[in-house]
């Protein structure tokens, strides 16, 4: 219990320790954030060694009467699992950040915020309850923003970040909202008790279908899903070492985690073909959009949103282990994709452009060799780790959904393979298109660059011979997979023509590839595609034209007709009343009431002189 403690409270008090440690010198905010992630995963990792059953700590956040508001930790396999990912992947993500954020004047401040950013995580998937993962959920989404933003002075990440935080925000309402009918009609915020009762058929299931819908969308936001993707590439705006943790090992995963903590609540609600459908149309949306790509991260951001949809896909064919094997794997190699983007950008003079760079392979062989390894992995290619899940979620969306998910979801698949290997074509082979960028190119430090990628390359290269006991850690039930034997080489047929094709049009016939686009229906795919489809536009002209406008134009009506007019009546009213209260009175009126009032007075006048006498 005291790692645990440990592991929840080490993230804050070091982030303030960070910060103000750097604010004196500002080589100490790297090392006090390097030891305290340093020091975290080490916690995990002791967890996890002694693990043997769950770990459960109860804590009550507030009470009001009868009003108990709880706020404990439950520490399981698959809480575990997350906790070596965030913590694991942000401490190699710091040790990066040495050399990739050392000529920034702000390093207290961005160290601070990485380490409260990776407490937020630890906190959600660490709670036993929905309040407490609701706390770190929030947390994370304001992390995020201060990440994102983290160069606030210039205008696109300052933009970026409030994207990030609103469009989160629109699924979070609805998680709000969920806890709030969950409360009334359960009495429980419990995840195990919620799973039981679902199960059990205690909630009705209109309530259960409804509140798995606003759990999901929710995840949706998160995971930067169909239809609220768009913040994902935005994010692109912050350091690319963000980039890492939000679409490896925080941010994004989180969403995914919430659905399989709920993942009996969810078989119970029926709902897990919805989510297989849009994680299916999110994979084929963010998997054609990266095919049209010019700068590297966008890439990889439109690719982060497609395998996230195919751990979605694996949770709504109904598998929780697949589901999470595949994305613990994508955690490690997307990790090590964005981290070697990173150190492309730091040595290439800053340029993100893919077609301003090439044959980087002879200026940095080890970054090369290491970002293969997760292209590989992220293609499916064995022996790596992506393989092993990408293609059994594939076989059993096959098997297990419809027809229109199952292509969406193959087709993903494979569009895959092409766009990761014209990513890596591009900056490591052939000859430089812009010689002063090559030129400028420095080889990166071993050490500090190099080292953590190695890492990762060795995890995602390790992580495939343990894929069953990895699946068997996070669900120890049967996981139902299918196995089809025809599926594995007409993917590597496939996998074999889009390599060739790939290799060809952007290594070896440039000329046609550039002949194919100009045609006029190859322009209008092409910026299809490279706006993603145009979500955000219609999304902004939604919410502009329909709700700002809309709002704007019934707040005007009732300022117009109502409150305007109810003004402009009340000096009608009122002269309508005095010309009323008028024709009351007259001078035969004023003449009796004088009289009365004479009357009065002499009465009165008739008694004081008999009490005098």
């Amino acid at each position: 219990m005291s790692l645990v403690s440990a592991l929840i409270w080490l993230p804050f008090i070091g982030a303030i320790v960070t910060f103000v440690l750097g604010k004196r010198n500002e080589k100490l905010a790297f090392w006090s954030a390097y030891l305290t992630s340093g020091l975290l995963f080490v916690f995990a990792l002791i967890t996890f060694v002694g693990f043997s059953e769950p770990i459960v700590i109860e804590t009550t956040w507030f009470s009001y009467g009868e009003i108990v508001v709880p706020f404990g930790f439950y520490i399981d396999s698959l809480a575990l699992v997350m906790l070596l990912i965030a913590t694991g992947l942000g401490f190699l993500d710091i040790h990066f950040s040495h050399d990739y954020m050392a000529s920034d004047p702000h390093q207290p401040r961005y160290y601070a915020k990485v380490l409260f950013f990776i407490g937020g995580m630890i906190v959600l998937v660490s709670a036993k309850e929905l309040t407490g993962a609701f706390v770190g959920w929030e947390l994370m989404g304001l992390a995020s923003y201060w990440l994102i933003s983290f160069w606030h002075h210039q205008k696109a990440p300052a933009d970026a970040g409030v994207s990030a935080f609103l469009f989160t925000k629109m699924g979070d309402i609805f998680l709000f909202a969920a806890m709030g009918l969950l409360f009334v009609a359960a009495g429980s915020f419990d995840f195990q008790t919620l799973n039981a009762l679902a199960t059990q058929g205690t909630i009705h299931p209109t309530l259960l279908y409804t509140v798995a819908l606003f759990i999901f969308i929710a995840a949706i936001g998160k995971s930067g899903q169909f239809p609220l993707f768009p913040w994902l590439m935005r994010a692109m705006e912050g350091p690319t070492t963000v980039s890492a943790l939000i679409h490896g090992a925080t941010m994004v995963n989180s969403g995914i985690y919430i659905v399989a903590r709920l993942f009996d609540f969810y078989v119970a609600s029926q709902t897990l073909l919805i989510i297989a459908g849009v994680g299916a149309l999110s994979a084929f949306i963010g998997a054609s959009s990266a095919l049209v790509q010019k700068e590297m991260k966008k890439i990889l951001a439109y690719s982060t949103m497609s395998h996230l949809s195919l751990a979605f896909i694996g949770l709504g064919a109904g598998s929780l282990a697949m589901g999470m094997a595949h994305l613990t794997n994508h955690a490690i190699f997307k990790a090590l994709l964005f981290l070697s983007a990173g150190a492309v950008i730091m040595s290439a003079a800053h340029t993100k452009d893919i077609f301003k760079l090439g044959g980087l392979e002879r200026k940095m062989p080890l970054v090369a060799l290491f970002m293969l390894v997760g292209a590989m992995s992220l293609s499916g290619i064995p022996p790596f780790s992506g393989f092993f899940s990408k293609d059994a979620i594939i076989a059993s969306t096959i098997a297990n959904t419809s027809t229109l998910i199952a292509t969406f979801t193959f087709v993903a698949g494979l569009l895959s393979i092409a766009y990761i290997t014209r990513l890596w074509v591009m900056l490591f082979l052939g000859t430089p298109r812009n010689e002063t960028i090559y030129h400028k190119t420095t080889a990166p430090s071993n050490f500090w660059i190099a080292l953590p990628l190695g890492i990762m390359a060795a995890l995602t290269l390790l992580m495939g011979f343990y894929q069953e006991e990895l699946k068997h850690f996070i669900d120890a039930k049967e996981a139902h997979e299918a196995h089809m034997g025809w599926l594995m080489p007409l993917l590597f047929v496939l996998m074999a023509l889009l390599v060739g094709v790939v290799y060809l049009f952007y290594f070896r016939r440039a000329d046609v590839r550039d002949k194919l686009a100009a045609q006029p229906l190859m322009k209008s795919i092409h910026q299809v595609l490279f706006n993603g489809y145009y979500i955000e536009k219609m999304i902004f002209w939604f919410a502009h034209t329909m709700v700002v406008q809309g709002i704007a134009r019934a707040i005007f009506w009732f300022d117009r007709y109502v409150v305007d007019a109810f003004i402009d009546a009340v000096p009608k009213i009122a002269k309508s009343i005095t010309d009323t209260l008028g024709k009351t009175h007259n001078v035969a009126v004023g003449y009796q009431s004088s009289v009365m009032l004479l009357g009065v007075v002499i009465v009165l006048f008739v008694l004081l002189l008999k009490g005098l006498v």
